[in-house]
């Protein structure tokens, strides 16, 4: 009954995780999207020609695989940048951005030492050459309980990098519009008020994606912190 109770609350987790970020991208996306380009009052073709609400549910969940597929290529192209500066004065303030940036810091905190003495005192060998995600996998499946934690924060995590995505992707349409306006190409709404709109999504982004690093820090030491 239990195994049957981690599954469907995995389930729900991953169900959630997809759908709350691919619903939020279609709200957006019909919102900003110029109406010449867009079916009148609608995203992209007429709502109304489906009387059923999961074609919603099903649209957004199939949105949220996009949006998982544009936050890995934000990440990898923000972490290559930002290594490209590794040899600069200004990595020292642009590595706190790394998607990788908890694992520098902790390499030499007493909670990974700890951890090593633990596995080796309780036979695992080669304990000193494992890498961190090597270690914190033996410690998950050392502590089935910690799962729900991990997964908490894991989502909260995720939550937030997707929104971030959404918004740092309008603000890519709004720029590739500014390029081509010479050209008389227009599909997004640049009114005052949406340019001042996707101004603020620039502030929000940073913002989302600092809560993002907050939390997926914490699912990553959580293992190492509750030994057993």
């Amino acid at each position: 009954m239990g195994d049957i109770i981690k599954s469907l609350k995995e389930f729900i987790w991953d169900i959630t995780g997809y759908l709350i970020p691919g619903f939020l991208f279609v709200l957006v996306m019909n919102f900003v999207i110029d109406p010449k380009v867009a079916v009148p009052n609608s995203f992209l073709f007429d709502w109304s020609k489906f009387n059923e609400s999961y074609i919603i549910i099903v649209v957004s969940y199939a949105s949220g695989y996009i949006i998982y597929g544009l936050t890995l290529l934000k990440m990898n192209v923000q972490d290559q940048i930002i290594n490209t500066f590794k040899t600069w004065k200004i990595y020292s303030f642009l590595k706190r951005f790394h998607s990788r940036e908890w694992e520098e810091d902790f390499q030499q905190s007493a909670a990974l030492a700890a951890a090593k003495d633990k596995l080796t005192a309780d036979g695992y060998t080669n304990v000193s050459q494992m890498k961190l995600n090597e270690l914190r996998n033996i410690l998950m499946s050392r502590d089935p309980k910690m799962d729900q934690k991990v997964y908490t924060f894991m989502f909260r995590a995720s939550v937030f990098d997707h929104v971030s995505t959404i918004f740092l992707f309008t603000i890519l349409l709004a720029i590739i519009q500014c390029f081509l306006s010479a050209f008389k190409v227009s599909f997004l709404k640049m009114d005052v008020q949406f340019i001042i709109m996707y101004c603020s999504f620039f502030l929000l982004s940073s913002l989302l994606g600092a809560g993002k690093r907050k939390f997926y820090s914490i699912a990553q030491r959580i293992p190492f912190s509750n030994l057993k």
